[in-house]
Order: C-alpha cells, then structure tokens, then sequence
C-alpha cells in the first residue's frame, strides 16, 4: 500500500459476515444463473427428443397422401445429410413427385434411388416420374443435404395431391 492510504474496514453485519457489499445485486444474479441453467435443460431435453435435427422422436414428420405417405425431416442441419422417404401404397406402372423450387433452394440433393426415369422442370417445381414394378408399396430415398440454414415452407405433390410441408435448418 502506498503512502496516505488508509483502508477501513467494513462492520460485522448481523449475519456474522463481515462484507459491505449489496445483497440485492447478488440475489438477482443468482436468479438470472437459475433461469440460464433451465433454459439449458430444456434446450437438452428438445436435442434428446430431436428437435436439434439429429435423431429422436420428432426429427421426421410423416405427411400423409391419399396413395402415398411422406417421410420427410422436420428439423434438419446444415451440411448435415438426411432423407425423404416416398411410400406409394397403391400398384401402378409408374408414381409421379412434384416439388416445389423453395426446396431446391434450401437443399441439394445428393443421390435418388431408384432413379427417376423422367424428370422435368415445371413453373416453380420440379417433377419426377418413377417407374415401378411388382405389388406395392414402392419406395423412393432421396438424399439430401442442407445449403443454407432457416426455415424452409415448399409444396410435394404426388399423384396430383399437394401438401406444403414447413422444416426448419439448423446451423
């Protein structure tokens, strides 16, 4: 300690403590730290329910269809890779997919088995027409991977019928 400096010292409080410091101000951090350390769990508990995009019971959504029934992620992430599954239930020479252009923007797509046998571009969409063979179900994967993250709002189409479907890409 320098010259002239003199340090006084604080008076015992009540509670036997010998501290002059506001307990308000600690009492409210306290409080903050709790409602942080919550906001931590629930984050946790959405990731373990898959609400993060990597597994559990609400990563997919199941979008139903009059002859078909879409598998499709709710929640993806960027550069991550995932999936559409196309069930078609009904026998037919051939299933037709139509997709909207939102979802190209968002998404590349990395592989499609089987093959489509004609694809062609529509105002604002894309169809696919899939060939099949044997009794149904048929089933198409598309894999896919994330571009760019947000939300995500585009239409599928199969066999004339559209649902829009909302997800969400996650950084």
């Amino acid at each position: 300690m320098g010259q002239g400096t003199r340090l006084t010292i604080p008076e015992i409080r009540p509670d036997g403590l010998q501290l002059d410091e506001p307990r308000d101000r600690q009492r409210r951090y306290w409080r903050l730290q709790r409602i942080a350390w919550w906001c931590f769990g629930g984050i946790m508990l959405l990731a373990i329910l898959g609400m993060t995009g990597s597994g559990g019971v609400f990563q997919k959504q199941t979008i139903r269809f009059a002859h078909a029934t879409a598998e499709v992620p709710r929640v993806s992430r960027w550069e991550g890779s995932d999936d559409v599954a196309i069930i078609f239930d009904n026998p037919a020479d051939s299933h037709e997919v139509q997709i909207s252009q939102p979802f190209f923007d968002r998404f590349s797509i990395e592989r499609i088995q089987p093959e489509p046998d004609h694809s062609r571009l529509t105002e604002g969409a894309q169809t696919m027409t899939f060939p099949a063979r044997g009794p149904a179900p048929h089933e198409v994967t598309i894999n896919l991977r994330a571009m760019h993250f947000g939300w995500t709002s585009f239409e599928m189409s199969i066999e004339g019928e559209t649902r829009r479907i909302n997800l969400v890409v996650l950084p």
